[in-house]
């Protein structure tokens, strides 16, 4: 438009050096076009990721941009969006050159995260047209539930051992309880002779204790449905899940966990460390099933041994939760209820209060500890730590 000004303002007032201006500034124009197409040909990407990261915490993730060309390569841009969207200035690379930056990215979404393509672009030399193109990459990262550090729990009684092995009849080891005696063996300790039964019997005679068994706790998550692209409320039922498994597993308790994994098929994880739990955690999706039918389920040898059960779940309105509730406390001790408040955005019109669902709840003999959005999960579990966010 410049030049075009001033080729008419030339052509009237005779004066050729407004034709010069004219003819610069639209060859600035079209070179400023043109250049671009150029500026980012011929270059290779690459993104060095974690094999796993944790949600809202930071990860490093390196972008590199290798110009294997005879070319310079100048006022370059990379950008992608591999657990954070995030652009950083390459400046110019020269030729057989190569660009290494570390970035600091705080994933938000839990799961899987592939990404296939970064985009790099340039509106070198001139800043009047852009040129953007995508190069392929292969990186991906598991992000598993974000855990809180919860200390021990209001609804969980301390037991004396840190063995994580799932047991149900008596064990020979070294508890408190006595189990019996027998002939003493090579290892024995003299500590445990039983002196009544060796004067008995002329031979010596060892006490044999019950290995003391840890308490099974039974976990639940509603993967039903979720709603939203980062910390939705599954993440936040995989956080509640993730939390008090670990706070259990350090307290020497032993931990189930079930869900459901597609339509009509539950299932039961048992028997795992806890690194396995969390990945199993990461990888839940909405899977359509009522959390009423995951709780139906669980069968005796689902619960065999389970003292508590805590299930948590998004505070959507169900006509069948609290029933299910109801049948699931009438099959063990004790069943902690943790609902997870949805925020303005999540929550659709007619919903349920989530005050009038945990009254519900607590009316079945649940224990019910409601986290509100924006509440601190420790404080809502009656850990009494400091937590994150909903």
């Amino acid at each position: 438009m410049g030049a075009g000004v001033l080729f008419f303002l030339g052509t009237n007032v005779r004066a050729g050096w407004l034709f010069v201006i004219a003819a610069l500034l639209l060859g600035a124009v079209v070179a400023g076009v043109v250049l671009p197409l150029w500026a980012v040909r011929g270059l290779l990407a690459e993104l060095d990721v974690p094999a796993e990261t944790r949600q809202r915490e930071p990860a490093l993730v390196d972008v590199r941009l290798t110009n294997p060309t005879r070319g310079v390569r100048w006022e370059l841009v990379v950008a992608d969006e591999h657990l954070e969207p995030t652009a950083v200035f390459a400046g110019g690379i020269r030729p057989g050159g190569r660009f290494e930056a570390t970035t600091l990215r705080t994933p938000m979404r839990r799961g899987w995260i592939g990404t296939a393509e970064v985009e790099v672009r340039s509106a070198a030399p001139f800043g009047v047209a852009e040129r953007r193109r995508r190069l392929p990459v292969r990186a991906s990262t598991l992000v598993l539930p974000a855990v809180v550090p919860l200390g021990e729990l209001a609804f969980v009684e301390p037991v004396g051992t840190s063995e994580r092995a799932l047991h149900s009849l008596p064990r020979r080891g070294t508890g408190p309880d006595y189990l019996g005696v027998r002939e003493y063996r090579a290892g024995d300790s003299m500590r445990h002779v039983h002196w009544p039964s060796t004067a008995r019997t002329g031979a010596v005679m060892v006490r044999e204790f019950e290995q003391e068994r840890t308490r099974r706790l039974a976990i639940v998550v509603d993967t039903e449905r979720d709603v939203g692209e980062a910390w939705t409320p599954l993440d936040r039922c995989c956080c509640v899940a993730a939390s008090v498994a670990a706070a259990l597993t350090w307290a020497g308790h032993g931990v189930r966990m079930a869900a459901a994994t597609g339509t009509d098929q539950v299932d039961v994880l048992a028997r795992v460390d806890e690194g396995e739990l969390e990945r199993w955690l990461a990888e839940l999706v909405p899977s359509g099933t009522p959390l009423a039918e995951v709780l139906d389920a669980l069968g005796p040898a689902d619960l065999r041994g389970v003292e508590t059960a805590v299930v948590t779940f998004p505070a959507f309105p169900s006509a069948t939760l609290v029933p299910a509730v109801a049948r699931l406390a009438s099959r063990i001790a004790r069943v902690v209820c943790v609902p997870v408040g949805l925020t303005e955005d999540e929550i659709e019109a007619g919903e349920a209060d989530v005050a009038a669902l945990a009254d519900a709840l607590r009316g079945t003999g649940a224990v019910v500890m409601p986290w509100e959005a924006g509440g601190d999960l420790a404080a809502c579990l009656g850990a009494g730590t400091t937590g994150v966010s909903a």
